[in-house]
């Protein structure tokens, strides 16, 4: 059976969108269009004033409709490139980085996506504006991207974050998975890498089941998680 984009299954829900970006105080639409893979296409400009000196900021993006939306939440890129990419700055190729889907912070399936996300890219564009200012160090606390993005928030998840014991061994896991090109087995009747003194499996194996999960797929894709050691300044909302 054929997929349509979302636009075809409901003419209703494009009309919504374009009155959502027409309606925002802080987005500008300024040009839409269906590109040669059918995907809608708006490209506008954020704009907000600053609070003391009253200086208006302003930045032109590019949002990208997945075929899902909205189950799917937009991409966003810096239409001009403005900024130097690269994951310090979150600006992996020109590509907002505003979260990690798997933190669930976008309300995905609903009508406040697109403002979510909009929202989301001005505050980006403020941090990004501190992170020109602060010599490349990152407004917020430090983390990760790709893969071990994912693994720090399963460890977070399971209440472990505080936990250097089990830190150091989802890095080990990370740097084993990276070799790529074999299942990675884990031993469960192994002490828990917390610390306890439990066998893992009647410890935080149950918790920690994902991120397990994750490495075991890694380790047989042979995909690229980037180095465990180097941690880039957090840009996530």
């Amino acid at each position: 059976m054929a997929s349509f984009p979302w636009y075809r299954i409901s003419r209703e829900r494009l009309d919504f969108e374009r009155s959502v970006l027409g309606s925002l105080p802080y987005f500008r639409a300024e040009n839409q269009y269906f590109d040669f893979l059918k995907r809608l296409i708006v490209i506008g400009t954020l704009t907000y004033s600053r609070p003391r000196s009253g200086r208006v900021e302003s930045f032109r993006i590019r949002l990208e409709y997945p075929d899902r939306f909205p189950k799917h939440a937009q991409r966003v890129y810096d239409h001009e490139k403005v900024f130097q990419p690269g994951n310090e700055g979150h600006l992996p190729g020109y590509r907002l980085c505003l979260t990690l889907p798997e933190r669930g912070e976008f309300s995905t399936g609903t009508e406040k996506l697109t403002e979510e996300v909009l929202g989301a890219a001005l505050i980006w564009f403020d941090k990004r504006l501190i992170f020109e200012r602060n010599r490349c160090k990152w407004p917020g606390p430090d983390e990760r991207h790709g893969a071990l993005a994912k693994i720090d928030l399963y460890i977070q998840r399971a209440g472990l974050s505080d936990n250097q014991d089990v830190v150091g061994w989802a890095d080990a896991l990370c740097r084993s998975a990276a070799k790529g090109g074999r299942y990675f087995e884990i031993d469960v009747y192994s002490p828990c890498p917390c610390g306890s003194g439990r066998k893992f499996k009647f410890c935080h194996f149950n918790e920690l089941r994902p991120l397990i999960k994750l490495v075991q797929e890694l380790s047989v894709s042979a995909l690229p998680i980037m180095d465990p050691q180097s941690r880039d300044a957090a840009g996530t909302i």
